[in-house]
């Protein structure tokens, strides 16, 4: 999709085949190509939307097809609803089947009809386990398409069904283990995403059960083993709803009598942890090299650097921001700008914008959390703010009232809740009791603690 935002379907079909060749002779997507422009949303919705459920297809569809993708993942969740048993996993070898072909040398046809294919085989489990992979790596790309993912959960198990009902964990082990590692990753992904949301869909109490069985278990201390391990501690973690100051005092000492961890081998897990997050990553970041493949190479320092000084300002074109009618104005240098700072958060990497006043840098800003589909809340400090002010207070009445929870009080708890970004004007100007309770937070917490909860 070009930065003005322009989207032609026949032209991201084409840049999808060209990703994907192997999909290219595929009679079903060949008849979509030979439309051209008069090339539907609807038809091509219909034609991909199983192939969003492969794992080597999920990605690049999702890149290539971002503004339609709500319409992909709603088609695929109605197909799956079709299933019949979401649950199966048939083991009858007269039923044979290939898994591992199918990622990498199936025919055409099989790869687009996947869903009718695990169907067949009676491996409906294993056909969710490929969705709730397929959507935890959708929503990491698009995370404004939770509403149409959360369709899925209201009528599909949770994506640990492989461990409920199971006696025996050693066995599952042995003859799963990999499926068992996809399904803790996947969970914890989703975690992630939504934490208040799956905690409160799901019953998590078989982890609990898990970890004693997992400790016991005298198998030796694989990678896999030892991944599944670490992946169930962080589930518990997130759930449990442990205080990361927690986490860092004690995990590492509970990890090594409990989990059999020791600090080297925590951080290795979390290493590949990271290395199973990296498709997603550079999908994002590709997203982003076509603008600066277009204006060339960077000829100079100056030419990378983020400053937003007023001397960068001339009429290039201008985009309206969200419903507030104010213009916001993309010179060449803002826009070489603008796509970096999106580059960057998208990344979570830390983004250092200068420039005088009336640059445009909050304007950028907000500018940035509506392409992310949020606000922005800016709060000013001086030394009269303090914490109460920040997240609210209890009040006397007839019941205690906590006014951060009052619909015309903007507060950092409401913010948080409601995903909003948050501006801090002046944070310098913050006396230390606001900074203590701001620092948790600019650290990286994943959770934010008030006095009453």
């Amino acid at each position: 999709m070009a930065i003005d935002g322009s989207f032609r379907i026949e032209y991201e079909l084409e840049r999808f085949l060209c990703r994907c060749p192997k999909l290219a002779t595929a009679p079903q997507l060949d008849k979509l190509v030979n439309k051209g422009k008069s090339l539907t949303e609807e038809e091509l919705v219909d034609g991909v939307a199983e192939l969003l459920l492969h794992p080597r297809y999920t990605i690049p569809l999702v890149g290539c097809f971002r503004p339609i993708a709500r319409k992909i993942v709603d088609r695929a969740v109605d197909l799956l609803r079709l299933v019949p048993d979401l649950t199966s996993d048939s083991s009858d070898s007269m039923l044979e089947f290939d898994e591992g072909r199918l990622f990498k040398d199936a025919e055409c046809e099989e790869v687009i009809s996947i869903i009718n294919l695990y169907v067949k085989h009676e491996r409906g489990l294993r056909l969710h386990e490929l969705s709730c992979l397929a959507f935890s790596r959708t929503l990491d790309l698009v995370p404004y398409l939770s509403g149409s993912i959360r369709n899925y959960f209201n009528f599909a198990p949770p994506p640990f069904k492989r461990i409920t009902g199971k006696e025996s964990m050693s066995h599952l082990f042995m003859q799963e283990g990999v499926h068992l590692l996809d399904a803790m990753r996947v969970s914890y992904r989703l975690l992630l995403a939504e934490p208040e949301f799956f905690c409160r869909l799901w019953d998590w109490s078989c982890f609990l059960d898990l970890v004693h069985e997992i400790t016991s278990f005298d198998g030796e201390n694989t990678e896999l083993l030892l991944d599944i391990r670490w992946s169930v501690v962080q589930i518990l973690t997130v759930v449990l709803k442990m205080s990361d100051r927690f986490s860092r005092k004690n995990k590492s000492d509970m990890l090594a009598s409990d989990f059999g961890f020791d600090d080297e081998v925590a951080f290795a897990c979390l290493l590949r942890w990271k290395e199973f997050l990296q498709d997603v990553s550079l999908e994002k970041a590709g997203g982003y090299l076509e603008p600066f493949r277009e204006s060339g190479s960077c000829s100079s320092e100056e030419d990378v650097n983020l400053g937003l000084g007023a001397s960068n300002w001339s009429y290039v074109e201008a985009t309206d921001m969200s419903k507030s009618g104010r213009p916001f104005v993309l010179t060449s240098a803002v826009k070489k700008s603008f796509e970096m700072v999106r580059l960057a958060v998208s990344q979570r990497w830390p983004v250092l914008l200068y420039g005088p006043a009336g640059a445009g840098k909050t304007a950028l800003i907000s500018k940035l959390a509506h392409a992310q589909g949020s606000q922005v809340l800016s709060i000013h400090m001086d030394e009269q703010i303090d914490g109460k002010t920040l997240i609210g207070s209890y009040v006397c009445a007839e019941q205690p009232v906590n006014i951060s929870s009052l619909d015309h009080v903007l507060s950092l708890p409401q913010a948080i809740l409601n995903g909003l970004w948050v501006v801090f004007e002046d944070i310098d100007k913050a006396p230390a009791d606001v900074q203590s309770i701001l620092l948790p937070l600019l650290e990286g917490s994943s959770s934010f603690l008030t006095g009453h909860g």
